[in-house]
């Protein structure tokens, strides 16, 4: 009986490490959020070597590239130039390029990205977009 028992919860064990990993979302298969930003507006796509999203008003891209697990090499980052109905999303929205403009590497936690710069300090976290 306690043999059965001990049994039953490894494989729940298992069963559960197994669940947990094929819930972490991909760097390149995920519509990303920015995590706190008001509704959808700003948002993160990785394609091939593009990435490109929503940045309040306006959308951007850029050239991506990954050399490694855990590095991510953005080119310029380029912009559609709309008028922001307001003055401090329009503030935000230059801010989170900026931001994007100095990423370096990358981590995901689960559905959690987090962009890094080259000090590894934390520049964006995102959260992943399930339709």
């Amino acid at each position: 009986m306690k043999r059965s028992l001990m049994i039953l919860l490894a494989l729940g064990l298992t069963g559960c490490s197994l669940l947990g990993a094929s819930n972490s979302a991909s760097l390149q298969a995920t519509r990303w959020q920015l995590q706190g930003a008001d509704g959808e507006r700003f948002t993160l796509q990785v394609a091939g070597d593009r990435l490109a999203g929503m940045g309040g008003c306006n959308r951007y891209f850029a050239a991506a590239s990954m050399p490694s697990d855990g590095v991510l090499s953005l080119g310029p980052v380029g912009s559609t130039r709309m008028l922001c109905p307001e003055p401090a999303l329009a503030q935000q929205e230059q801010q989170f390029l900026q931001a994007l403009g100095q990423v370096s590497s990358y981590r995901i936690d689960g559905q959690t990205l987090e962009l890094h710069g080259s000090a590894g300090q934390t520049l964006l976290t995102l959260v992943a977009q399930h339709p």
